[in-house]
């Protein structure tokens, strides 16, 4: 069995723990928290920054956790800094998840348990995609997006990276959505949206805002 590193807490640290534990292919040696005074997480090992062991980059993979309340960019920062510090970065995909046979999952990306991806699928690294969501054929997912729970990307459909959408945000067959967009839950995108730019004090970037 694998040895496994997650780096973070949230949340969604929890679902994917158990996600980890059903999949019976990593044996998870330790968690990376911020505080010293986190909660303990199903007996498994606490360390910060200062007291994690001088683990094996060989034997030991990493994951980093992220979820909508740590916004796309922040997971990122995480996620280049382990890879600064010479972890191999893997992906967790749950065993609730079906997806297409072949399709290649990059550093980071997290599959949760409903989910569906169909054959040629292109996910970029860090992106992670909820329970119960959709993600059709031939659709393109930038790096760094979260896809929320009961979201359907259809076919043809390409999303820029550091895309946040919402639980039920439906894109159509073909449509392209900007790097950066935020779509909040329960919006239908039939088109490919302008692209006037909105500048939010949360990001350190131009941010699109799609509302219903």
């Amino acid at each position: 069995m694998k040895k496994l590193l997650i780096f973070g807490e949230g949340p969604s640290l929890p679902r994917l723990i158990h996600e980890i534990e059903r999949s019976a292919l990593y044996d998870i040696v330790g968690i990376v928290v911020p505080h010293a005074t986190a909660p303990a997480r199903n007996n498994i090992p606490l360390y910060t920054l200062e007291t994690l062991p001088a683990f094996d980059r060989q034997e030991v993979s990493a994951f980093i956790v992220g979820d909508e309340q740590h916004l796309n960019q922040q997971r990122l920062a995480a996620y280049m800094e382990v890879k600064r510090m010479g972890y191999a970065i893997t992906a967790i995909c749950s065993a609730g998840a079906s997806i297409a046979d072949g399709l290649k999952l990059r550093e980071n990306v997290f599959i949760d348990h409903g989910a569906r991806v169909l054959a040629d699928a292109n996910i970029g690294a860090n992106t992670w995609i909820m329970q119960g969501a959709e993600i059709d054929a031939d659709t393109k997912i930038g790096s760094s997006c979260w896809i929320g729970a009961q979201c359907i990307i259809s076919a043809g459909a390409t999303l820029g990276k550091n895309c946040t959408l919402g639980p039920g945000v439906v894109i159509g067959p073909g449509v392209v959505l900007p790097a950066w967009s935020t779509i909040h839950a329960q919006t239908t995108l039939t088109a490919s949206p302008p692209t006037t730019i909105f500048l939010d004090a949360r990001f350190r970037a131009p941010v699109y805002f799609f509302q219903k």
